[in-house]
């Protein structure tokens, strides 16, 4: 007795058993946290540009208010290292922050570019820090909008995960707690303390807003990732849909003269399907067509080569970079794979088992999906009005 499949549901997708186990941890299985982060890099160059050209428009606007707000004339001896520390630090976070520029303008390897944005963070919180730390030690007036440095560092929503926004607060706070052990003043070091707590706080309100931003990203991912899966897919049989071949085959054909490349096209037709489901039932008829569609999926293997049900009982094979001769060897294949299934086909006058018959063509220059599609369609009837359960191509590349 043929064994029926029940047909694939949106339930069944990878996308659909994650959702399913949850992601706590805002991690997914290894292979579909490689698509995610794919696809989160998508635009991450152009978000990386804006974020570093506003960060190097801020910092060097607080570079430039230095230089009257200070006056270097009136201050001690020993206030002098300070002042040249912060001019260095001043340079030190401008360079950084145009070596973030310049790695998102050329391009650069996105995993050496997220290295660079948590330097960026740490180095945009703590300068800022320090900044506020001379400042109160110089005793100079400085507006609080100064600690849009640090914010900007500390919670960036541009590339920057959950654990790496912790990873640089927490060294954030190591950094302004050094600040206050090092204050010469007592009332300095209880102001420095003072921020240390006050956005430590605020680092524990925007790492929760952190974590839910990007657990709402993942779960948009996955509810797309699932429905594009759907609308691509055949329900019944899991192969690529009508739809999804046609927008595939009109790629591949454009990139197989690109390249100079062979396409072979396979179409597939369930010998005398209706008489089999007027014989033996619709659901033994989807068996059926799922057993088909698993031979026809054995067939493909590289990137390119795709197979999907076309039709109510007819499926396409499309093969890029195959030679007319691997092709017609497949072709043949798939109808002896589709004989070995053994499926009993009390109504077919072909054979006790169900048959498929194949037609195959190959592109040819002036090809258009709708003329491939067309001249392999007029093989397989040529296969059909020859007695079925056979493959044939067009009579130049007869063997």
């Amino acid at each position: 007795m043929l064994q029926i499949r029940p047909p694939l549901q949106a339930s069944t997708t990878k996308y659909a058993q994650q959702l399913r186990r949850g992601f706590r941890w805002l991690r997914f299985d290894a292979p579909l946290e490689a698509e995610y982060r794919a696809y989160s890099h998508s635009d991450e160059y152009v978000r990386v540009l804006w974020f570093s050209a506003l960060c190097l428009l801020l910092w060097g606007g607080y570079g430039l208010f230095d230089l009257w707000r200070i006056d270097a004339a009136r201050l001690g001896a020993g206030q002098q290292p300070l002042l040249t520390a912060l001019r260095v630090t001043r340079v030190a976070v401008t360079v950084a922050i145009a070596l973030v520029l310049v790695g998102a303008l050329w391009r650069a390897p996105m995993r050496w570019l997220h290295g660079a944005l948590m330097g960026l963070g740490v180095a945009l919180s703590c300068g800022a820090a320090f900044a506020v730390y001379a400042y109160k030690v110089f005793g100079v007036p400085h507006e609080t909008a100064v600690l849009v440095m640090i914010m900007l560092g500390l919670f960036s929503p541009f590339a920057i995960n959950l654990w790496a926004q912790l990873a640089m607060a927490a060294l954030y706070l190591a950094c302004v707690g050094a600040l206050a052990w090092v204050a010469p003043q007592p009332e300095v070091q209880a102001q420095m303390l003072r921020l240390g707590v006050e956005l430590a706080l605020a680092a524990l309100v925007f790492s929760f807003a952190a974590y839910w931003r990007e657990h709402q990203r993942r779960e948009q991912f996955l509810y797309r990732g699932d429905a594009h899966w759907l609308a691509m897919r055949d329900a019944l049989t899991g192969l690529y849909n009508r739809r999804m071949f046609n927008h595939h085959l009109e790629q591949v054909m454009a990139q197989a003269r690109r390249e100079g490349q062979p396409l072979a096209l396979l179409i597939v037709d369930v010998d005398h399907f209706k008489a089999y489901n007027d014989l033996h039932g619709h659901p033994q008829g989807d068996a059926v067509l799922q057993q088909v569609a698993q031979v026809g999926l054995a067939c493909i293997g590289r990137p390119l080569d795709i197979a999907a049900r076309v039709g109510g009982e007819e499926f396409a094979v499309l093969l890029y970079g195959s030679s007319a001769e691997h092709a017609r060897a497949l072709g043949q294949s798939l109808v002896a794979g589709v004989r070995q299934r053994a499926l009993a086909h009390g109504a077919s006058p072909v054979a006790d088992v169900v048959t498929v018959s194949v037609g195959g063509a190959m592109v040819q220059p002036e090809d258009r999906p709708q003329t491939l599609f067309a001249r392999a369609d007029r093989v397989l009837y040529q296969a059909k009005n020859n007695g079925r359960d056979r493959c044939h191509w067009e009579a130049a590349l007869q063997a």
